[in-house]
């Protein structure tokens, strides 16, 4: 079941659950005041991962440059037809 955190100015943050994950949720009245409230962002829950997902996750938003030599030699190599007879 989704949950969805909207803030209320009057209130605070509340949240909701919805049976489907389809339709529009950027916006959402108040169980309390009936005020219309935003929708919240939050990022996604990392602290149950480990440490080095994490800063491996975090690394990989942006892309590193890297030199010939730390690529290491060219180990793909071409298959000949002659190890596959039925490919022409």
């Amino acid at each position: 079941m989704p949950s969805y955190t909207f803030h209320c100015k009057r209130c605070g943050n509340f949240t909701l659950f919805f049976s489907s994950m389809s339709g529009n949720k950027s916006e959402a009245n108040c169980p309390d005041c009936k005020q219309q409230s935003a929708r919240v962002y939050f990022p996604p829950n990392l602290f149950s991962y480990s440490k080095e997902l994490r800063t491996r996750i975090e690394k990989g938003m942006e892309p590193r440059i890297m030199t010939k030599q730390e690529l290491g030699p060219n180990t793909m190599k071409r298959k000949s037809a002659i190890q596959r007879p039925w490919q022409v």
